[in-house]
């Protein structure tokens, strides 16, 4: 998610043993999906992490990037981060606790090894982690049941989740209409209820969110650039957040995204969640 750092420093409780889900997923093949075969060779020898075979990762869900369920963790993201274990030879371990606003402090104070749930790069992030080669992009949307696009938000009641990267300029723009929620689920009920007018959010995400739990006459449409929001001139990059401080790790993570590119994996997976597989080729990496 396109999260702001300063949003989410409020979350630093996250990290701790009892919030650690111990989600063993299959690395380099074998139907053992606790343990790594033997004769696995990892991409990336010699390669450290926080804990010696594991790849500890802070995420929530937030789908079709990353969905939780019960002991396993899929989406695009999900599937693709447990992709990169294969190629490393690592066991994959989630914590959930603090949601998403725990993600970046939990990769910033090395609780975890990388962060995961949509996160864009971002000019203020290179200062706080390593921010990997993207891996697609995400085009941010306005929500509504009326077709409202983002010139049409003056004097409407409009809502983001916290954390997200337009937040303060919103707030500057809209004034009182703008209101900050903490999760998916109030945001999009405010919205059926006619409580909002509108939402801004993933456009993937919005369009995955319908399939199952659609809102009568909801459209999604694409953010345009606006003079009052400077975050929406670009379509944003997800990238796989990591400590500055681990760099090694942060450059094999650029060579697995590059390598699962190469192969096709990166298309496949996003195929598979009903996402147009041209958002897979985000091009130079780039900053909001």
């Amino acid at each position: 998610m396109s999260r702001t750092p300063r949003t989410l420093v409020r979350a630093l409780s996250a990290g701790s043993a009892a919030g650690l889900l111990a989600i063993s997923l299959s690395a380099c093949g074998g139907s053992d999906t606790s343990s790594v075969a033997s004769d696995c060779k990892p991409a990336h020898a010699g390669l450290k992490t926080l804990a010696q075979g594991e790849l500890t990762v802070a995420s929530y869900d937030y789908a079709p990037a990353t969905i939780l369920n019960g002991d396993n963790v899929t989406g695009m993201e999900g599937d693709l981060i447990n992709e990169i274990a294969k190629l490393e030879c690592l066991k994959v371990t989630v914590s959930t606790s603090g949601g998403a606003g725990a993600v970046i402090p939990s990769v910033q104070s090395k609780r975890v090894d990388i962060g995961s749930g949509n996160w864009l790069r971002t000019k203020e992030r290179t200062k706080i982690v390593y921010m990997s080669t993207p891996l697609w992009n995400d085009p941010q949307a306005i929500v509504s049941t009326k077709g409202l696009t983002s010139n049409d938000l003056e004097g409407k009641k409009v809502g983001s989740v916290a954390g997200n990267l337009w937040n303060d300029s919103m707030q500057k723009w809209l004034g009182d209409n703008f209101k900050i929620y903490q999760d998916d689920e109030s945001i999009y009920s405010d919205l059926k209820a006619g409580r909002i007018d509108a939402l801004v959010a993933s456009s993937a995400s919005a369009n995955y969110r319908f399939k199952d739990a659609p809102i009568e006459g909801a459209k999604v449409i694409d953010v345009k650039p606006n003079p009052h929001v400077p975050q929406f001139a670009a379509v944003g990059q997800v990238m796989l957040p990591s400590s500055l401080e681990n760099s090694a790790l942060g450059k094999a993570l650029d060579e697995d995204i590059k390598t699962l590119r190469e192969n096709g994996t990166i298309k496949k997976l996003l195929e598979k969640y009903g996402i147009d597989a041209a958002v897979g080729e985000p091009g130079a990496p780039s900053e909001l």
